[in-house]
């Protein structure tokens, strides 16, 4: 099944409605506020998805899995891939 969730809505979800939304987030994860957030736009290091997966158990998200994360990532690996055979296509004489 296809999720309809993107990076950037898996950041909504971990900061929530509690005060200090991002930074409070970016604390939790130990790292900072414009790291996690560049997380919406270029993914989630693999190397966090431990942290970021307790952090929504702890916010009571239980839609981010660890399966979530890896269907995330493979979307953009096939984006990327798809990107790159597209420009290879069009450089052709």
């Amino acid at each position: 099944m296809v999720s309809l969730m993107n990076w950037d809505l898996v950041i909504d979800a971990l900061c929530g409605e509690a005060p200090g939304g991002l930074t409070a987030a970016a604390g939790a994860l130990g790292q900072l506020t414009s790291v996690v957030s560049g997380w919406r736009t270029r993914g989630i290091p693999a190397g966090h998805w431990g942290a970021v997966v307790a952090l929504a158990i702890d916010v009571k998200k239980p839609e981010i899995t660890f399966e979530l994360l890896a269907e995330l990532a493979a979307r953009d690996l096939e984006e990327a891939r798809l990107k790159r055979a597209r420009r290879l296509e069009e450089a052709r004489p």
